[in-house]
């Protein structure tokens, strides 16, 4: 088990994720970090329903709407945030005529 001075180890993270994943099994992601302080930053794709699937697997969260950088420049995202894991949703793009 790896430590960290400032957060938890590298095995309390993923029993972490374990736990949050067998406990909602629809959740869906694009990529998953655990940094060095034992945050874990979760991205996904703001498809139907996946925004409500993480606040319902988090219902202790704080939820912001922010700005996240994208290899074309900035796009709008929902982040979500409880016990050191946070969720970044990002919305989808809307084309002409407001289809997404």
């Amino acid at each position: 088990m790896t430590t960290t001075p400032h957060g938890l180890g590298d095995t309390a993270s993923i029993y972490r994720l374990c736990t949050l994943f067998r406990a909602n099994p629809n959740l869906t992601y694009s990529t998953i970090n655990i940094r060095e302080s034992g945050r874990i930053d979760i991205a996904a794709e703001g498809t139907h329903g996946v925004l409500m699937g993480w606040s319902r697997a988090m219902p202790d969260h704080v939820h912001t709407t922010g700005l996240v950088p994208t290899q074309y420049g900035l796009d709008e995202a929902d982040v979500i945030e409880a016990a050191g894991i946070v969720v970044t949703v990002r919305r989808p793009l809307v084309g002409p005529g407001g289809v997404a």
